[in-house]
């Protein structure tokens, strides 16, 4: 999971490195956001397929302000990290309480955190299909296989066991700099339904005032309405 979250990273402008954290079986990576990212936020990332409770309340409790006080004199951070930094835990599912999943998620200190939990089935299916490629772009053709007919399924539990579909689901809602892009088609779609609203009159004038390549205004839409009335 790391390595997909290292290449999604650094398609949106984060620059990774690797951290030693010192707490066994948890391999770590922070991303460092480029000059030209707009959005200046330090993702701190830990891998840890048998994370439990009891590593939960550590992070919680002790972990999370260490890793801030080492983190924050690093070469590659500086005096914003401690107030722009989030934490993404990634772990296999069902070794964690959801209570204390959400509790991690709400404590307020020294990082904001997000957690991506997967099933090792869930893993190696999303990782054939991103098939090393980790823009936005090729993120939401997966999310809108099938023509959107994988998400129905998703949304009426229909989905079979080892899916990547789930998995994807959380990685666009966890990681902030993941962005849902609109697809052309839906407003393709979305003219189509208008216009199957609208009788032959106001057809005709919907495509009056839409004809040409003005910049619309209210004052343009009177005008060309104004002028449509005048032709009545």
């Amino acid at each position: 999971m790391l390595d997909i979250l290292h290449g999604l990273c650094e398609s949106n402008s984060l620059v990774m490195h690797e951290v030693e954290i010192d707490i066994e079986g948890v391999n770590s990576k922070i991303g460092v956001p480029s000059k030209e990212n707009v959005n200046q936020e330090y993702y701190l990332i830990l891998e840890c397929e048998a994370a439990d409770d009891a590593l939960i309340k550590k992070l919680i409790n002790e972990y999370a302000e260490k890793f801030m006080d080492v983190l924050e004199k690093l070469d590659c951070t500086d005096e914003s990290f401690r107030k722009n930094s989030t934490l993404i835990l990634c772990c296999e599912a069902g070794h964690i309480t959801e209570k204390l999943l959400l509790n991690f998620e709400e404590n307020p200190y020294f990082f904001k955190k997000n957690v991506i939990t997967y099933s090792k089935s869930e893993l190696v299916s999303l990782k054939e299909k991103l098939n090393n490629q980790f823009s936005n772009e090729h993120l939401n053709k997966l999310l809108m296989s099938d023509e959107g007919g994988l998400f129905d399924s998703f949304k009426t539990q229909k989905l079979e066991d080892g899916n990547y579909y789930p998995l994807l689901i959380r990685v666009i809602t966890k990681l902030p700099f993941v962005h849902y892009l609109p697809q052309p088609n839906q407003l393709d779609d979305l003219s189509s339904f208008v216009r199957s609203e609208l009788d032959q009159s106001d057809l005709e004038l919907l495509d009056f005032i839409c004809d040409g390549d003005e910049n619309f205004s209210s004052d343009l839409i009177d005008a060309k309405v104004t002028s449509a009335w005048g032709e009545v």
